[in-house]
């Protein structure tokens, strides 16, 4: 019997997935952190934390690592063409031969559409835009940190949250809910104290910028004005992004063609508030206009868009009935 394999290592959390050649899941992985750019060891550690993440797997089930004939990784800080090389090199050395490598926000656009082609917008850990056509050529905007400026992310909007209270406090800034929520969290007594509190966290490496996130939505849903404004100036900055992918691969020169546009991260499929994304689809209404877009916000883990898109380079005949079979089993394994 051959297999099939699809990973997703991602900054925070990674999956792997194995199938048999006929579409039936055979295991189901999880791991910690497989982004090269937040390990003490870098490269080195990816390696050594890849190759056991992927044996225990393959031993488990008694499979040798030969008889994976197409895999597909989806890899967190594989950002430019040398960090591309590095990691293909060490996927081969583990044993790979037949396999295809991208960022890990490309495996939204396969697990959101049997196409294989489209948009796919992440907003979890991190905040990056992908897309695919139809030729194969592919291309990332965003998720290179400070050169960037994404507006978008757990950690950008933690960040925020903690602005926007300093500017209520100390430049006659707007009120907001987000103030008594982060003073009651943080357990902070006066505004005297939220500098010294705050820092000390910061030293301490015990302030989670992303649950923070939490209080942004939960301001929101009180219709709470500065972050509402906030969630539409992500959906801004999203809706020029995507305009600019749509320009740059030319799906506005296949306007019969449908458009999908992949949402994907626990911002877009979790958050309370559907502020960020009616923002991107008010403001793509009036600068894309003629375009079939049609909007899917992913349900299944991003692993299942490494599985479809292994599966999609063995030439398969029924790519929809591929897909579906894939996302079935793998739906509820987020």
């Amino acid at each position: 019997m051959d297999y099939v394999l699809g990973i997703d290592a991602g900054g925070t959390k990674s999956h792997l997935a194995l199938f048999d050649i006929e579409g039936n899941m055979i295991d189901f992985g999880r791991w910690g952190s497989l982004n090269h750019e937040g390990m003490p060891g870098s490269f080195g550690q990816f390696k050594n934390e890849l190759n056991k993440f992927v044996f225990d797997i393959l031993y488990k089930n008694k499979i040798k690592i030969d008889r994976i004939t197409s895999a597909a990784f989806g890899v967190a800080g594989v950002d430019t063409k040398p960090q591309h090389e590095i990691i293909s090199k060490i996927i081969s050395e583990t044993g790979f031969k037949n396999f295809s490598l991208a960022n890990d926000a490309f495996l939204g656009i396969p697990a959101g559409s049997p196409a294989c082609s489209g948009i796919c917008a992440i907003n979890g850990t991190g905040c990056t835009i992908v897309g695919v056509n139809s030729k194969g050529k592919m291309f990332q905007i965003g998720g290179v940190g400070y050169i960037s400026s994404d507006y978008g992310g757990g950690g950008m909007f933690g960040r925020i949250v903690i602005s926007s209270v300093y500017s209520e406090f100390f430049r006659k800034g707007e009120p907001t809910c987000m103030t008594p929520l982060l003073m009651e969290k943080l357990k902070i007594k006066s505004k005297y104290e939220f500098v010294e509190t705050i820092y000390k966290m910061f030293e301490e490496h015990s302030l989670d910028l992303r649950e923070l996130t939490k209080l942004l939505f939960e301001a929101a849903k009180k219709n709470d004005k500065v972050s509402l404004d906030i969630l539409a100036e992500s959906g801004r900055n999203y809706a020029g992004g995507i305009s600019g992918m749509i320009e740059e691969l030319e799906f506005d020169k296949n306007k019969d063609d449908d458009l999908y546009i992949v949402f994907a991260g626990s911002i877009f499929s979790k958050g309370e508030n559907p502020k960020i994304i009616d923002t991107i689809k008010e403001k793509l209404a009036v600068s894309n206009r003629g375009l079939r877009i049609k909007y899917k916000i992913l349900k299944v883990p991003p692993v299942a868009g490494a599985v479809f898109w292994a599966f999609n380079n063995l030439n398969i005949q029924d790519k929809d009935e591929c897909y579906a079979k894939i996302c079935s089993q793998l739906e509820n394994l987020n």
